[in-house]
Order: structure tokens, then sequence, then C-alpha cells
């Protein structure tokens, strides 16, 4: 997996043009991506960020009907990947390390608000957080779940 930089692959892309691009090319190749996130929204990106929306259905949730824990763990892998995509980068890397904390839960409806951060992009690994957040009301939100993946980004 060499690092192509987005200079390298295409100089006139801007963050959330270059996510997006990311995120079309591994929903094609990702089964468990393409099932679970199929309907998310990325809807803003600066180099070493971006946040997309997602409504919750019967496909993310637990057999009490809760938000499945393996569902924020998907989330995590997927937006630290494009928290670095974010970055410039069209070759985000392998996980090396996800740890996930789960602080509340959400339900079938429940609006999630999903925030990757590249903490720091080197020449071999790369450091994120994301955060997991669903609305409770207008302009008022409580957080999911948080986790930090770290990836392996060099060959």
């Amino acid at each position: 997996m060499a690092q192509n930089t987005l200079a390298e692959s295409n100089g006139t892309r801007t963050p959330l043009q270059q996510v997006l691009h990311v995120w079309n090319r591994i929903q094609v190749n990702s089964p468990i991506y393409n099932f679970l996130l199929s309907d998310v929204d990325i809807y803003s990106a600066e180099e070493g960020s971006f946040s997309a929306r997602l409504q919750v259905s019967a496909k993310h949730l637990n057999s009490k009907g809760g938000l499945h824990g393996v569902f924020s763990a998907c989330v995590t892998d997927w937006a630290g990947g494009l928290a670095i995509a974010s970055c410039g980068l069209e070759s985000t890397g392998v996980s090396t390390n996800i740890n996930i904390n789960y602080l509340s839960s959400a339900g079938a409806g429940d609006w999630l608000d999903i925030r990757g951060h590249a903490n720091k992009v080197g020449r071999s690994l790369a450091f994120t957080t994301i955060t997991i957040s669903k609305s409770t009301s207008p302009g008022s939100t409580t957080l999911v779940a948080q986790g930090s993946h770290t990836k392996y980004i060099k060959a």
C-alpha cells in the first residue's frame, strides 16, 4: 500500500471531494460497509476531519433494540480511514488498533452525528479519534460512543 498524497493523485480535490472519492471506492469493495453505511450522508470535511450523519435503522440494532456495539466498531474503523483520506491520502492503510468506549445508546429513528479526526498522520502510522453522537433535541446531542483508531499507512 503506497501512500499517495492528494498532490500526487489529483491536486484539485477539496477535502470533502477527497473523502467522497475514497468512500465511493471502498464502498464498492466492502460488503459490511455497504450494508451498514449505505445511507450515510458525508456532509462536511476539512483537512484532518470530516462529519457525517446517519439515521439508525433496524439493521443497526442489537436484540434489545439498542445500537449494536459492532456497528460502533465498524463506524470507528470506517471513519478513521476517511479522516486519513481528508488529509489527501488515497490509501488509508490497515488497522493496527481500535478502541471503543460505549457511553450511551441510540434506537431506531435516532439521528447519529459521526465525526472523524486525524490526530496525527505520520510516515507509517496514523492516529484518529472518532465520536458518534445522537441528536436529543434541536441543538443538543448525547455522546453514544468514542473511539480511537490507529492505522498502518505505509507498505
